[in-house]
């Protein structure tokens, strides 16, 4: 052995780890299960979602507009094009709605009970639950509670802005769907 020879470098030896491997996910095929999941299916969705996940960039340039109103100006992130294609389909067609930080109580209530979701798991919302001197927080915080002996909660994507973006689901749904979110990097709460 040189001199030399113990500075050479040398294969690391094999880690032995009992914690399984993370496995980047493929972006697309979870965002369109997140979408048939929260829209139960909606065939009109899924194509939307398809051809956003399939094709980000012929996305963003056909909704521009409405990526430059979320301060998006290229298509240069794929995965942010199809996540935030993924909220903007879901609201377009009934699914979520997209409420800001600081709405009235009778807006969020009104949008709420407007979603399909809300109306698919017979749900029911007593103004009289609700405080107009909270906020969206509380207000889902007390939904959660009053839903919660039917199985279902309020949700909300996260889109790294001061809105909310919400949905009633049903719980064994929301930890799929947080799982299957967390699984490329992204929020549901």
């Amino acid at each position: 052995m040189g001199i030399f020879d113990r500075f050479k470098k040398q294969d690391p030896a094999p880690e032995t780890s009992s914690a399984p491997e993370t496995e980047c996910k493929p972006f697309g095929p979870n965002v369109l299960e997140i979408a048939k999941l929260i829209s139960s299916g909606d065939e009109t969705v899924l194509k939307d979602v398809t051809a956003c996940t399939e094709d980000p960039a012929g996305w963003f340039t056909a909704h521009q507009n409405r990526y430059g109103e979320r301060g998006v100006d290229s298509a240069s992130d794929p995965d942010l094009i199809q996540w935030l294609g993924l909220v903007d389909i879901l609201e377009e067609h009934g699914w979520v709605c997209e409420r800001d930080w600081k709405d009235e109580l009778e807006d969020f209530s009104y949008f709420v009970q407007n979603l399909h979701g809300f109306q698919k798991l017979g749900l029911e919302l007593n103004p009289d639950w609700l405080d107009e001197d909270e906020d969206i927080s509380a207000w889902c915080d007390v939904l959660t509670e009053k839903w919660a002996a039917q199985g279902v909660r309020i949700a909300t994507i996260g889109i790294d802005s001061d809105s909310y973006v919400l949905f009633p689901v049903s719980v064994p749904q929301f930890d799929e769907l947080q799982r299957l979110a967390g699984e490329i990097g992204q929020c549901i709460d």
